[in-house]
C-alpha cells in the first residue's frame, strides 16, 4: 500500500508539471481580432506651434473587444472638428492603414488657437467617426534676418533698398547691415533694389533664406561697381572755309570788325589769337564772281574765356566762260 501511494503522488506531481509546460506561464497565444468595430486614437494630437508639423498622429481600427484589427488596410481620413474649423490641416489628411493602424506624419495647422479636435473616419465603412482629445496650437515661432551689403569699385551709389517677401523694406547703405525681426519661421525671399547700371551683384538676387524659430538667418550681397566709359570725342569742326566746284580761287580774306584781317585758302583754316572776350563779326572777302558763299557772310561769333569760337564759310564755285 505504501509503495502504491508514493507512485500515485508522483503521477499527480508529474501531471501538474506537464500541464504547466504545455500551457506556458499563463500569457496565452495572441488573441485573434474580430471584424472592425471602432476607430480609436492611439497617438493623440499634441500641442504644437502654428506652421510646424504635428508629431505623428495614429488611429487604430479595433474589434468589439478592443483588439487591433491587423488585417484592416483601408483608408482612414482626418478632418478638423467643425467646432474649431475654418483652418487647413495640411495636404496629407488621408492615408491607408498598415496592420490596422493609420499614421499621419504631415499634419500642420497655420492658425494659433485652443480647443482644436481632430475627427477620424474610415470612408466606405460603417465605422463611426471618432474625435481626438482637445489640443492647442501656439503662435508661430519667429526669427530674424540680417542683411549685409559689401560694395567695391568706383562710381558707387549712395545706397540701396532691401525688401523681404515683397512686403517689408528698409534702406541700407552700400557697406552696411540691417536686421528684420519677428519673421515667421520658414523660407523668405530677400531682394536688393537700387543697384545702378554701373554695378553688378555677385550672387543671387533675390535670395531665398530659411528662418528658424529663435534664430537669425543671414543674407549677404556683394556688389562691384565700375566707372562708365568716357563719351566718344566730338567730331572735329568743319574747316572755316570749304570750297567746292571748279575754277576755285587761290584764297580769300577774312576780316574782323575791328579791322584785323588775314588770308585763308579755299579749303583752309586760320586762327586769330588774342581776341577780346565778347561778340564779334567775321567777314569773308575776296570771293570771285563765279563763287557763291552759302553761309551767312558776315557771321556773328561769341568769344568766351579760354575757348575758341568758330566761324565757317561754305563756298560753291562754277566754271567761268570758255
Amino acid at each position: 500500500m505504501k509503495s502504491f501511494a508514493a507512485l500515485a503522488l508522483l503521477a499527480v506531481v508529474l501531471s501538474c508539471r506537464l500541464d504547466t509546460f504545455f500551457r506556458g506561464s499563463g500569457s496565452g497565444a495572441p488573441p485573434v481580432a474580430g471584424p472592425p468595430a471602432a476607430l480609436r486614437f492611439t497617438d493623440q494630437p499634441q500641442t504644437t506651434h502654428a506652421r510646424k508639423t504635428l508629431p505623428p498622429v495614429r488611429v487604430a481600427v479595433r474589434d468589439d473587444q478592443g483588439n487591433v484589427v491587423a488585417g484592416f488596410g483601408g483608408v482612414v481620413a482626418l478632418t478638423i472638428d467643425s467646432d474649431t474649423g475654418g483652418v487647413s490641416l495640411g495636404d496629407t489628411t488621408t492615408v491607408a492603414a498598415a496592420n490596422g493602424i493609420a499614421t499621419f506624419r504631415h499634419l500642420r495647422i497655420d492658425k494659433a488657437g485652443a480647443g482644436y479636435r481632430l475627427v477620424a473616419s474610415a470612408p466606405g465603412t460603417a465605422l463611426a467617426p471618432v474625435k481626438s482629445q482637445a489640443f492647442a496650437i501656439l503662435p508661430p515661432l519667429t526669427g530674424n534676418i540680417t542683411v549685409t551689403t559689401t560694395t567695391a569699385g568706383s562710381n558707387l551709389p549712395s545706397g540701396y533698398t532691401v525688401t523681404v517677401d515683397d512686403s517689408i523694406s528698409q534702406p541700407i547703405g552700400i557697406n552696411a547691415v540691417v536686421t528684420f525681426v519677428g519673421l515667421a519661421a520658414g523660407s523668405h525671399v530677400v531682394t536688393l533694389a537700387g543697384v545702378t547700371s554701373a554695378c553688378v551683384i555677385d550672387g543671387a538676387n533675390p535670395d531665398t533664406v530659411s528662418v528658424s524659430g529663435g534664430e537669425t538667418a543671414q543674407a549677404s550681397f556683394d556688389i562691384t561697381c565700375a566707372a562708365p566709359p568716357p563719351p566718344p570725342p566730338p567730331p572735329p569742326p568743319p574747316p572755316p572755309t570749304a570750297t567746292t566746284g571748279s575754277n576755285l580761287p587761290a584764297g580769300y580774306t577774312v576780316t574782323l570788325e575791328n579791322g584785323q584781317s588775314g588770308t585763308i585758302g579755299a579749303n583752309d583754316s586760320v586762327t586769330a589769337t588774342g581776341i577780346a572776350v565778347g561778340d564779334h563779326t567775321v567777314t569773308l572777302g575776296g570771293v570771285p564772281a563765279n563763287c557763291t558763299v552759302a553761309s551767312p557772310n558776315p557771321q556773328a561769333v561769341t568769344v568766351t574765356v579760354g575757348a575758341t569760337a568758330q566761324a565757317s564759310f561754305m563756298i560753291s564755285c562754277s566754271a567761268t566762260g570758255p
